[in-house]
């Protein structure tokens, strides 16, 4: 783990949402009392039951959360990209983590101990930001949920690809290429299904030229149908 100097703090947070509102003064007081560290990938941040006494917030790269299933499996219900808090809500409660995360990436992180986070809260722009944060992940895990309780894998794979093409897709003359490389291991942790299952779909829709695979990346071909597939009109909304 590598710590920022306090100097470089001041340059960071002047840019965040969180700090849009705060004059120099206030950014300079708080930039002797907030960290930034930059974590290796696939390094644990925290597991569920450890207590959360730090807010973290991702600067650059990402951050999965995940629970542990009752076969031992790894099971990924929400990936977090820059701007996202982490840990926002069980840090809210003064509560311990529920679930385990882990650094995707090369990730930095600017960290804020609850004394800290006790006088930012003065600042009206700080309650606005974690009510979106939160607001967010409720919705990403509420649409989680309802994949899992509802929905065969097909439904669920298919609003996976969807939503990858939406955050990380280019436009090409054949559709959209998923231009963020993942594994079908991956993919089989972020809808808890197994690696041969989703590979045996994905050859299907490869066979109905639903989907294709270019350099190891995957494009889709036919937009409409995996969103029929998908049960919804517009997974990107």
């Amino acid at each position: 783990m590598k710590t920022t100097k306090n100097l470089t703090i001041s340059d960071e947070i002047r840019k965040m949402e969180l700090f849009s509102a705060a004059d120099d003064h206030v950014i300079s007081s708080f930039a002797n009392r907030i960290n930034i560290n930059t974590y290796r990938d696939k390094r644990t941040l925290f597991m569920n039951g450890d207590a959360c006494d730090t807010l973290y917030i991702i600067l650059s790269g990402g951050i999965y959360l995940y629970f542990i299933s009752e076969e031992g499996n790894e099971v990924i219900f929400s990936e977090l990209q820059p701007g996202d808090a982490v840990g926002e809500i069980e840090f809210a409660l003064n509560y311990r983590h529920s679930s385990n995360a882990a650094i995707c990436g090369a990730t930095r992180l600017l960290e804020i101990d609850r004394k800290t986070f006790n006088e930012l809260s003065a600042i009206p722009q700080v309650s606005s930001y974690l009510m979106r944060t939160i607001a967010r992940k409720l919705h990403h895990t509420i649409m989680f949920a309802e994949g899992m309780a509802l929905y065969p894998l097909e439904t669920r794979l298919a609003r996976l690809l969807l939503n990858l093409g939406a955050s990380h897709g280019r436009s090409t003359s054949d559709g959209i290429l998923i231009e963020k490389p993942i594994s079908q291991s991956r993919m089989g942790q972020l809808i808890n299904a197994s690696r041969p299952r989703i590979n045996a779909q994905l050859q299907a829709w490869k066979s109905e030229r639903l989907i294709g695979v270019r350099q190891h990346r995957i494009v889709i071909f036919n937009k409409r149908s995996l969103q029929i597939i998908s049960r919804h009109s517009d997974p990107a909304a």
